[in-house]
This record gives C-alpha cells, structure tokens and sequence, in this order.
C-alpha cells in the first residue's frame, strides 16, 4: 500500500509542480515580450536619433546633401550589424532651393532673438527588414518639418504622407 502512496504523492507533486511552471509562463511570457518590445523601440529610436544628428552635422559641414552615403554613416556611427540587419535606413533631403526659402520664411517670422531651425532633410527612415522579430515594413521615420518621431513606437501613424515628401513635379 505505501508503494502506490509513493506513486500518487509523486503524481500530485509533479501535477503541482508543472501547474506552477504553467502558471508562471503564463504570468511571465507576456511580461518578456513587452520588455523586448520595448527594448527594440528604444534601439530603433537611438539609432534614428544618431543618424539625425549625424545627417544635421554632415549639412552644416558639407552645406548640401551631396555625397552624402548612407552606409558609410552607419559605419562612421559604429551602428552594430545587428541593427543594421534588422531595420533598412533613408534620408529623404529637401532641395536647397526648399530649403532656403523655408529658412527665409521662418525668418521673416521671427520678433523675438531666438533660434530658427529649418531642417535639410524631409524625413530620416527606418524600415525593418524581414529578419526584423517586430515584422517587416513596420517604419519608423523622423519627420524633419515637424521635429517629431512618428510610425513603431511613437503614434499609431503607419505611413508618412508620401505626396508631401515627393510631390509630383
């Protein structure tokens, strides 16, 4: 009789025990999955935010977009291979013909002294790629005339307003 105790006491404690491990998955897996969510948010947002400064100090070195190189800003910014692989990234850059008619504009404006920026880039774009674990095409992109983050992790805007960025001749 104590033989079959034995083996029900066993039975019981290893039910117990994998409705514990059940419970904690469960109470745990969704908590991992947000803390990587948001771990992958920060990452696509420092690197958009390094590129950023980076294309604005390449502006005022350089005066003009020209021979500006995407990849060659990444390795300049020793991105990891691992970002690189993930998301795609992409200047679209404003004519200096636009460009300097918005500073003017902005300019013209101005009553107070207080400092005026006028973006040389219309938006700096991140598109994961299909090995990205958050889904391929989820953007991310600077917006250059509003100086705000839109797009995975910052509104529920899934485009940019295309027509704006490359309007029809």
């Amino acid at each position: 009789m104590t033989k079959k105790n034995n083996k029900s006491r066993v039975k019981y404690y290893f039910l117990a025990a994998l409705i514990v491990i059940m419970v904690a998955l469960i109470l745990i897996v969704p908590r991992v999955r947000e803390m990587q969510r948001k771990q992958r948010e920060e990452t696509a947002f420092e690197t958009l935010t390094m590129i950023k400064e980076y294309v604005e100090s390449y502006w005022q070195t350089h005066e003009s977009a020209g021979g500006f190189d995407i990849e060659k800003a990444l390795t300049e910014l020793n991105i990891k291979p691992s970002i690189s692989k993930n998301w795609n990234f992409a200047v679209a850059w404003k004519s200096s013909e636009i460009y300097t008619t918005e500073m003017v504009e902005k300019l013209k404006n101005v009553d107070d002294n207080r400092y005026i920026h006028v973006s040389p880039f219309k938006i700096i774009m991140a598109v994961a790629t299909k090995d990205n674990p958050i889904g391929e095409g989820r953007k991310l992109w600077f917006d250059g005339d509003d100086g705000k983050y839109h797009g995975f992790g910052a509104d529920d805007m899934i485009e940019p307003d295309w027509a704006r960025i490359f309007p029809k001749p």
